[in-house]
């Protein structure tokens, strides 16, 4: 009872330093940021974090030699969860840069491939499922498109943090996307259908374990539980699914 009312504290008290000092801390900054500053502040805060944080360093690089064990040595094996550490500072970053700063100065020099394949998709006339992943700025996919005048939907997991959430999603709206709460789950798979059968995009992230809903399928010798989800509402509203990602090429340059 004590340690869940101390995380609830944990999460309260972030959540209100979040939503009040962020907001105009970042939009100052960043302004005045160019882009390749994200990378660099990304590179020193992987660092420490890697090197401060334990447990998390070690679930990363067991996970690691867990896939790639057989193939990497132990070097290789570091060096990747150095650089994954990079990465997940930079993710949010760049969220918040964009958000911030002008379009033109980032979200429209994400240049756009297969845009082919999404209108074909569309043109069926169900919708189209979204498939994506923690993956490179995957929260940018939707900002992105949505800019093209794609309609953009995107189902959010709002356990923690609701006034970081709502700063986020008004931001969202504003870009012409429309979130969506996983919870309740009658209510989001009720706006899922209903989005496809208005024949928008409905985004997906579905990489995580689902241990208590999930089906079990083989992953990297391993035995993961997937979201069933996406195949659901797929079968459902007779939608195609098609995968999307946002790939992080070069610093800053991205390809969606």
């Amino acid at each position: 009872m004590q340690k869940t009312l101390l995380r609830r504290l944990k999460y309260d008290s972030g959540d209100l330093l979040f939503s009040v000092l962020l907001p105009p801390l970042c939009t100052l900054i960043f302004r005045v940021l160019p882009p390749k500053a994200l990378v660099f502040f990304s590179k020193i805060a992987g660092k420490i974090t890697f090197r401060l944080f334990r447990k998390y360093r070690e679930r990363v690089t067991e996970n690691l030699s867990i896939a790639f064990g057989k193939e990497k040595n132990q070097e290789e094996i570091k060096r990747l969860a150095r650089e994954i550490s990079f990465h997940l500072i930079l993710t949010p970053l760049e969220v918040i840069y964009a958000y911030t700063t002008p379009f033109e100065r980032f979200l429209l020099k994400i240049k756009i491939e297969g845009k082919g394949l999404l209108d074909s998709a569309l043109a069926q006339g169900n919708g189209v499922i979204a498939l994506g992943a923690h993956f490179g700025s995957f929260a940018l996919l939707g900002a992105r498109l949505a800019l093209e005048g794609y309609r953009f939907n995107v189902i959010i997991n709002e356990a923690h943090f609701p006034r970081m959430w709502k700063i986020i999603n008004d931001y969202q709206k504003r870009l012409g996307q429309t979130p969506c709460p996983l919870n309740p789950i009658t209510s989001s798979i009720k706006k899922s259908l209903n989005c496809l059968h208005r024949n928008e995009i409905l985004y997906l992230v579905a990489d995580e374990q689902q241990r208590r809903r999930g089906m079990p399928v083989p992953f990297f010798g391993q035995t993961a539980f997937t979201a069933p989800g996406p195949a659901i509402l797929s079968i459902k509203a007779n939608a195609p699914i098609l995968p999307m990602f946002i790939v992080r090429e070069n610093g800053m340059e991205e390809d969606c």
